[in-house]
């Protein structure tokens, strides 16, 4: 595959995870929702990634910051910050010591609330490629 169908790939890998994140919150399954919308924003990362980098295989990671850092964007620095509270919903729903805690957050208040803030992130990564 070419560079670019590298990145394509990521951008559509993205777009299934954010398709499925809504359908998630639709269904009121809000943790695994904070799940798909953190692997939304961690494929587009790694689009990014496959664009600033010679290589066409992005590390395997799921810190959005550490994929952040190894690409030529310019975040805004609450965003950047904003990439630590997504990194728990990858953390949190993945091992049974944390699920009670994103359990007891994710009320629909929340979810929604990440979802619109996820959504501008979404478009402003999109935006750059």
């Amino acid at each position: 595959m070419t560079k670019d169908q590298h990145i394509a790939y990521w951008k559509t890998e993205a777009e299934r995870n954010w398709e499925t994140a809504l359908y998630l919150k639709n269904g009121k399954q809000n943790v695994m929702a904070l799940f798909m919308l953190h692997l939304t924003i961690e494929k587009l990362f790694e689009a990014h990634w496959v664009k600033d980098n010679i290589d066409n295989f992005p590390p395997r990671t799921h810190d959005l910051q550490f994929l952040h850092n190894q690409t030529d964007l310019d975040i805004p620095a609450e965003d950047y910050d904003y990439l630590a509270v997504v990194n728990q919903w990858s953390i949190d729903t993945r091992y049974p010591d944390y699920r009670n805690k994103i359990y007891s957050i994710a009320t629909d208040t929340y979810i929604t609330a990440q979802v619109v803030r996820i959504e501008k992130l979404k478009q402003w990564l999109h935006a750059k490629l």
